[in-house]
């Protein structure tokens, strides 16, 4: 009893003593104190402006506006916070818990050699640090950002980084990054994540595994699962000249008409699908990296159909027709060619097969969704043979169809004529400017 009674006593005493500090002492008498044992865990010079204490949520030792090798522009954090904890309080100098950061920036060069530079040395007094918290972690490119992020810093009980870990807000996708000599392995894995491509794919779950370097990441593994099917591949993310992200991607047993459904919600594709694709993006700025696509890809598609895009109708009349309707082709294998850029998407060597239905073609999607392409139909049933040429135009959405296969100079064309009427709509749709006040 007397032992549980000089405990309390000894805690109320310790607790009035962190409480009471701040007022007895003035804290930047410590200043040049803790700045020099943060030198010797940076190993290199650090300047803390402020050094000042707060109660709430717990009471904390804080520095505040700390730069890094006296260049803002190379490493400066917001706040470091350091709780005033029995621990900490009995093991000052040698060993900290519970540390937060609050608003760093790294240069890349800074960032990539973080680990080395936290390493202890020989004669270094503070042996051990716990996990250190990061909030709106950021790495400094140009005029850009990368991040922020939450995080933690982990370290192993030799005092070195043994891993960093970083998670966005929802807890959707974790980063996880070890140090690797003078590189660092990554592993990133997500669930229900939708790719920021600027278009919605989410996929199930995504596995990505490589190697960062202070001119780049090598991704070694790309393992994603989607709309029932799988994607495997590998990419190169180059940052020493601009930015530049490339690589290869392979899938199998994808359901089209989800995926499809992303690009266009109206006129897509249902079947399984199976492809190889190769891809580019460049930019002088990692925030427009992705503005201007470069992809191939080669698709094989097993009984399905085109939703919204009828070439057997054709086939039923014997005179030119020019008509806009929806409908759909089915097919049991269809094959094609897909070239993405930046202002326009062509479909080539389509060739679809339905038994005794068979068509080839090609398309081009302009921006703003006009197709403008032909397709050449051939239906052979006993004794019965048809065969149609077809020209397609109008929007994606909204295709409209010649069997005339001809067009005269100096003639209007049908299905200019047709594109046209369907942007007018498009535009009579949207809501109208109010005028100012």
């Amino acid at each position: 009893m007397q032992k549980i009674k000089t405990l309390l006593i000894s805690l109320v005493i310790l607790i009035a003593i962190v409480v009471a500090l701040p007022v007895i002492l003035p804290l930047n008498m410590f200043l040049n104190d803790v700045t020099a044992k943060l030198q010797r865990v940076m190993h290199g010079p650090v300047q803390v402006r402020l050094l000042r204490f707060e109660y709430s949520p717990r009471p904390a030792l804080v520095l505040q506006d700390v730069t890094l090798d006296n260049d803002p522009t190379i490493g400066h954090i917001e706040f470091i916070r350091l709780p005033l904890s029995f621990y900490n309080l009995t093991h000052w100098g040698s060993a900290v818990r519970d540390v937060s950061a609050e608003g760093a920036r790294f240069s890349p060069a800074y960032a990539a050699k973080l680990a080395d530079r936290m390493r202890p040395r020989a004669g270094d007094t503070l042996s051990r640090i716990d996990d250190l918290q990061l909030q709106r972690a950021s790495i400094m490119l140009d005029t850009n950002e990368l991040g922020p992020v939450d995080g933690i810093l982990r370290f192993d009980s030799g005092g070195n980084v043994a891993s960093l870990s970083v998670s966005d807000a929802s807890g959707q996708s974790t980063l996880d990054i070890q140090p690797q000599g003078t590189d660092f392995a990554a592993n990133f894995n997500a669930r229900h994540w939708t790719v920021p491509l600027g278009y919605p794919v989410v996929f199930d779950a995504l596995q990505l595994k490589g190697v960062i370097s202070q001119s780049g990441l090598q991704i070694s593994q790309i393992q994603g699962e989607l709309y029932s099917g799988v994607v495997t591949g590998t990419a190169q993310l180059d940052w020493t000249n601009g930015w530049k992200l490339s690589g290869a991607l392979h899938g199998s047993s994808l359901q089209a008409e989800p995926l499809s459904m992303v690009f266009s919600p109206v006129t897509h594709l249902a079947g399984r699908l199976e492809g190889d694709a190769t891809f580019t993006y460049e930019s002088d700025s990692w925030t427009h990296l992705f503005e201007k696509p470069a992809v191939l890809a080669d698709i094989h598609a097993r009984d399905g159909y085109l939703h919204n895009f009828d070439l057997v109708a054709p086939l039923k009349s014997s005179a030119p027709v020019v008509y806009a309707r929806g409908g759909r082709t089915a097919f049991d294998n269809l094959t094609a060619k897909v070239a993405v850029q930046a202002d326009h998407v062509d479909i080539t060597d389509v060739k679809l097969d339905s038994g005794k239905f068979t068509a080839t073609g090609q398309l081009h999607v302009a921006k703003g969704g006009k197709l403008q392409g032909q397709a050449q139909s051939r239906l052979a049933s006993g004794g019965i043979l048809a065969v149609s040429t077809v020209r397609v135009g109008g929007l994606l959405d909204t295709p409209a169809f010649s069997s005339s296969g001809a067009h005269r100079a100096g003639h209007d064309d049908p299905l200019d004529a047709a594109a046209q009427v369907q942007q007018n709509d498009q535009h009579a749709a949207e809501p109208q400017a109010q005028p100012a006040q």
